[in-house]
């Protein structure tokens, strides 16, 4: 009883003279851990966690720059039916009327961006391409404001941002071109063209 040395709680008493067991471990490699490192499964959680954060920043980073990218085709059928919502009384006619607006302008863009021939097509992605870097500008050089039932304020620009929206509004074109070219040629497209080039 008294001969005994105390030893950690769960572990039998060491008689006198004996030493506490040590515990062996024996870390065994593998591919997916070819140096034996204990801490693989922190790291694993951590890896996982990097891809979660990293993938919903990308996320997050890519809506935003499909939005911007897609903005000259997005804005003008939100608009409409954000403004056509705004004058329509009643719960459900509200939606019905936005929807609708949106669904009609979608339509008459979607003819209006498939045309191929030069005298169409061009006027028509310049003016799309203008509208949306002069609206992107004037959004972000008016006072602080509720985009969705207040307009911004109207205000002319400088020299140097008539500059900035005129280079603007050449990338977008020009982006916008391209993306439309393989567009234009499908069947469907041929059918709503409205000059045959």
């Amino acid at each position: 009883m008294f001969g005994r040395k105390s030893s950690p709680k769960g572990l039998p008493p060491v008689a006198p003279g004996e030493r506490l067991p040590r515990l062996q471990t024996i870390i065994a490699t593998s591919p997916e851990n070819p140096g034996g490192d204990p801490n693989i499964r922190p790291h694993e959680a951590g890896e996982a966690a990097g891809k979660v954060i990293g993938g919903g920043l990308g996320v997050l980073v890519g809506g935003l720059l499909i939005i911007l990218m897609l903005g000259p085709i997005l804005w003008a059928p939100l608009w409409a039916g954000l403004r056509a919502a705004r004058f329509v009384p009643g719960p459900w006619w509200t939606w019905a009327a936005g929807l609708a607006a949106g669904l009609a302008m979608a339509f008459v863009q979607t003819v209006l961006l498939v045309q191929r021939s030069p005298i169409l097509r061009y006027p028509v992605v310049a003016l799309f391409a203008l509208i949306w870097v002069g609206g992107l500008w004037l959004e972000l050089t008016s006072p602080r404001h509720d985009w969705i039932t207040t307009a911004p304020t109207l205000h002319m620009p400088g020299p140097w941002s008539w500059t900035l929206i005129g280079v603007g509004t050449v990338i977008y074109a020009g982006i916008y071109l391209l993306a439309l070219a393989p567009i234009g040629k499908s069947r469907w497209a041929k059918r709503w063209q409205l000059i045959k080039a």
